[in-house]
């Protein structure tokens, strides 16, 4: 990602307070902690933070301290205590919410800050609101999957028929939920909506349905490897469908292939993502991980420079990091991480041309 629009300057940059970067000279050793899943079904994606993290920490010459959470509360408590023991300055990562709300009581007790980069869900900010967690998120809100995939229904399929289409699954129904909500406040309904069995072999049932209510634009919501099947399935009955997905359409590939022309809604950098079997350090959650570390080392430098707490340097500065100038949020939160489209090209999701 070398292109970083507007939108990545976050809140009121205030002229008297020059940016801060890990570009400085350092003045003391910086212990990164980085907690991700280094085990399990999340192990691509938890090398890809860690790789990002790293490369951060190599560039400004802080010491890491790595930690699989494993998603697990077990795992994110023997990450805290990891990093207590080896004395980190501050944590990033926690890609899983169990893992990151087991470790934060452990972590603020010890003064240990974190920055989260992968979880969204709103009571870890309740935490910080309620028990003074020392937790700041680049991860996007847990509503913003739902709101960038009706903003896209309504800039695509406003004027033709669509239908909405999930698996059932208590994630998929309530995602379902919240799409169908925002887009019936901008008067927009599914001409279809449907929920099928997840994990079938086949799908001609739904297809079918499909094919007989006459529409062809299709937002999915499950997994990648149902997707595929159906879509499969509608090709043979010569159907052909326009489909749409969030970011379940990033899981890894399975044994059919998904179909070329598949648009995902996901939250990532100015650059081609796909899941791989390998963690480059520019992939995926790299992105996030490495702002967060830059970020982490910056704001420790400060805070022994000027002698001043870690927490007040995140909550009052501004940062200079290779996602451009963030500054959090009086809440914590920051928007880094904006959604756009991809499409499958059948090796790879690319970023679609924006505007």
């Amino acid at each position: 990602m070398m292109r970083f629009p507007a939108r990545l300057l976050v809140g009121t940059l205030l002229a008297a307070a020059p940016p801060l970067g890990v570009f400085a000279q350092p003045s003391g050793p910086v212990v990164l902690g980085v907690a991700a899943p280094l085990s399990g079904p999340s192990d691509i994606l938890g090398r890809q933070a860690v790789a990002g993290a790293t490369r951060a920490a190599g560039d400004a010459g802080a010491t890491v301290v790595e930690a699989d959470t494993g998603c697990t509360a077990d795992g994110g408590r023997k990450a805290a205590d990891d990093f207590i023991a080896a004395k980190a300055s501050v944590a990033v990562g926690f890609l899983c919410a169990v893992a990151l709300e087991a470790a934060l009581p452990k972590l603020t007790e010890a003064g240990i800050p974190v920055i989260d980069v992968g979880v969204r869900a709103a009571r870890i900010l309740r935490q910080r609101e309620k028990d003074g967690a020392l937790v700041w998120r680049l991860a996007p809100g847990s509503t913003a999957e739902a709101e960038a995939l009706a903003r896209t229904v309504r800039e695509r399929w406003s004027t033709a028929p669509f239908a909405l289409v999930d698996d059932g699954t208590p994630f998929s129904r309530d995602l379902a939920d919240n799409v169908r909500r925002l887009l019936e406040e901008s008067g927009l309904r599914p001409a279809l909506t449907e929920t099928y069995r997840p994990a079938e072999e086949k799908q001609f049932p739904l297809a079918r349905r499909i094919q007989q209510s006459g529409v062809t634009r299709v937002l999915f919501l499950g997994a990648r490897s149902d997707v595929a099947i159906i879509l499969r399935d509608a090709a043979e009955l010569g159907l052909t469908i326009e489909a749409m997905g969030g970011e379940s359409l990033l899981d890894a590939a399975d044994a059919v292939p998904l179909a070329p022309g598949t648009t995902a809604v996901v939250s990532g950098f100015d650059v081609d993502w796909a899941p791989s079997e390998t963690a480059p350090e520019d992939e995926g959650y790299a992105r996030v991980a490495r702002t967060g570390a830059e970020i982490a080392i910056g704001a420790a430098r400060r805070a022994t420079q000027e002698g001043r707490a870690l927490p007040d340097v995140l909550n009052a500065e501004t940062f200079v990091t290779t996602s451009g100038l963030v500054r959090f949020q009086g809440d914590g939160t920051t928007d880094v991480v904006p959604f756009r489209a991809y499409r499958w090209d059948g090796a790879r999701f690319v970023a679609e041309p924006e505007g």
